[in-house]
């Protein structure tokens, strides 16, 4: 898939371990401990500037819910016309009935629920009802979080924070929900075990913009797992995404979907306890304690994503046991193995070499931003380029002195070096260009 849209295999892989995550959602549970259980909740973020394919992979990775959120509104709208019928039937047997006073009187009908899989509305008043519809969770899509982020900000009075961040922190943790309205019946709302994991794109200098100290001080910016990958020029490609490829996700979905949870006394849903197996188990506190003796070394934004990511190998392990556990009978659906674990922990890791390699993309001042851009465009092109190119293709340089001083700025910063180019078969002048160090 990332070979045919021309994009990072990031791209893809964040929207497709969120979309399977938000569907397992309230389904499972990882038993860490006795008193630790961690649900498969996550928030991932494609940062990229404007036209670096964050959104073809997202609608890619989305198309397989969207196709069965639509059935699911389908069936709603189908249930809803019996709904009308039997609403009016039992209307008229409720006026013969209070008109005779003889029988029994006629029982109303539920209204049908909408079963839901996928939202974009973001606001916690919007969301409830649907949660509260729909116990096991939701996958929040935005093309652009910052709609999201955003939105917590957008009924905050005085500079205070807007009671919105709280909440989706405490949905983060899959703790209860209460929402208390000032109009509106019920005047009180309550989730039990809110699930909601959350997708989308956005661009780096927005992103830093939108988390802002306040994010980064209550603990959002450390939930995010985030992909941020070197930027790639566009190429023509006959690939496309098979449509078997394109199947075999889906049938993924749907079956994760078909994760029965259990039910409590009261016949309310409660996630399917998953245990990790002993070596499972070992793998992982090996893995905490290292992630403990990296963060005493941390202070900041990084020290704050470490304290998270002591979780998300253990929430990473749960989707691939579930993802597994569909594909193949030879897993224990009860029992979280060590390779589910080593897939969570792998992963893990990589989300803490990409969270020190972004938290140092946006700390750039505005020169180290341009001086990275200039890297850039030199390593799309190839890795070397003469100051002449500079002029003859990029709109910010109009001279040859002009692109020597900027090509002179990568090697001051030890990105590069000079290289003596002798004059062609046909004589000419001798120069020189920039070569781009590998590394």
């Amino acid at each position: 898939m990332a070979r045919s849209i021309g994009c990072d295999e990031s791209f893809v892989a964040l929207p497709v371990l969120t979309v399977c995550a938000g569907i397992i959602g309230n389904a499972r549970r990882l038993r860490v401990k006795r008193s630790w259980f961690t649900p498969p909740i996550l928030w991932t973020a494609l940062v990229g500037d404007s036209g670096t394919q964050k959104s073809p992979p997202l609608r890619a990775v989305i198309k397989s819910l969207k196709e069965r959120q639509q059935e699911q509104i389908r069936q709603h709208c189908s249930e809803m016309a019996s709904f009308s019928d039997e609403l009016a039937n039992f209307k008229r047997e409720l006026k013969a009935f209070e008109n005779s006073g003889e029988g029994t009187r006629p029982t109303q009908p539920a209204r049908p629920v909408c079963r839901r899989c996928l939202v974009s509305d973001t606001t916690i008043e919007a969301l409830v009802p649907i949660l509260q519809d729909n116990p096991r969770g939701v996958v929040l899509h935005r093309d652009e979080l910052v709609g999201w982020i955003g939105g917590f900000d957008k009924y905050s009075k005085a500079g205070k924070a807007s009671a919105d961040v709280a909440h989706w922190l405490s949905i983060y943790n899959g703790e209860s929900l209460i929402v208390d309205r000032k109009i509106g019946e019920p005047r009180t709302l309550f989730v039990q075990s809110p699930a909601v994991s959350v997708c989308g794109g956005i661009q780096p200098g927005i992103l830093t913009r939108a988390l802002g100290d306040e994010h980064r001080e209550n603990g959002l910016a450390a939930r995010l797992l985030m992909a941020y990958p070197p930027r790639r020029a566009k190429r023509w490609t006959d690939d496309d995404v098979p449509e078997e490829q394109e199947q075999a996700f889906a049938d993924i979905v749907e079956r994760l979907a078909g994760l029965q949870p259990d039910l409590d006394r009261d016949g309310n849903e409660t996630p399917v306890l998953v245990f990790l197996t002993d070596d499972a188990r070992s793998a992982f506190i090996d893995y905490y304690n290292s992630t403990g003796d990296e963060q005493s070394g941390l202070t900041g934004d990084l020290a704050a994503a470490w304290s998270k990511l002591e979780e998300v190998a253990a929430r990473l392990a749960l989707v691939f046991h579930c993802i597994r556990g569909v594909m193949t009978d030879d897993v224990d659906p009860r029992k979280c193995d060590l390779e589910s674990m080593a897939a969570g922990i792998a992963v893990a890791e990589w989300f803490k070499a990409e969270t020190v390699r972004i938290q140092t993309l946006l700390s750039e001042s505005a020169v180290e931003r341009e001086i990275r851009s200039l890297a850039e465009w030199v390593r799309l092109r190839g890795g070397t380029a003469r100051p002449s190119d500079l002029v003859s293709n990029r709109r910010d340089t109009r001279t040859v002195e002009e692109a020597e001083v900027m090509l002179q700025s990568l090697v001051s910063s030890g990105l590069g070096q000079w290289r003596n180019v002798p004059p062609g078969p046909h004589g000419g002048r001798p120069t020189r260009e920039f070569v781009l160090l590998s590394n």
